[in-house]
């Protein structure tokens, strides 16, 4: 079972530091393990186009202003990958804005009945997939590498154990993207 308190210590091990016991513990890895936790997390969640954190749902229309359509920017979607048309077969050209008399951010195309495929935002530790709990661990411990350390060769070592991480990781999400994708008589790769 993954926690934060897992991935916590997953990163601390890669900086030859002790583990914590509680991120409310008063010291210093627990005050800038909690401060870096969520930033980093989404990060490293925005980096790839992870299939755990994927998600696909029509968009809600709130105005129509000749060819153009604005549509509400998906609730749980931290970084939307594509907006799409009803049948899926066409990609549609999208601006994301801010729209300051809405308060909110917005999508902003060129179709009616818009789709979008975006990342969500994963509280729940335990939906992490486990690459992407090896690449959030090492992207938490370069963050933290000199803070804790004051190593910065420590920092790039880490830096590069990361990188070659998510390259393993985009590797294997595209081979299970396909499995999948060929397994439903569909032989397109799936995004």
């Amino acid at each position: 079972m993954i926690s934060k308190i897992t991935v916590c210590n997953l990163a601390l091990a890669q900086l030859g530091q002790a583990p914590i016991s509680s991120l409310e513990q008063d010291d210093e890895k627990a005050r800038r393990l909690n401060l870096f936790y969520e930033p980093i997390r989404d990060e490293v969640l925005r980096t790839h186009n992870w299939a755990f954190a994927g998600a696909e749902e029509p968009l809600v229309l709130i105005e129509q202003n000749r060819d153009k359509y604005v549509y509400k920017y998906p609730t749980q979607a931290l970084f939307v990958r594509r907006v799409f048309t009803q049948d899926g077969t066409k990609n549609l050209p999208f601006r994301e804005i801010f729209r300051t008399d809405l308060h909110s951010r917005v999508l902003e195309t060129s179709a009616p009945q818009a789709y979008a495929e975006y990342t969500r935002r994963i509280l729940d530790e335990n939906l992490f997939d486990p690459a992407f709990v090896k690449s959030f661990s090492l992207a938490l411990a370069c963050d933290l590498a000199v803070a804790l350390t004051g190593d910065s060769t420590l920092a790039s070592q880490i830096l590069q154990k990361y990188t070659l991480s998510l390259d393993e990781a985009r590797r294997s999400n595209m081979t299970e993207n396909y499995t999948r994708a060929a397994s439903s008589d569909a032989f397109t790769e799936v995004r």
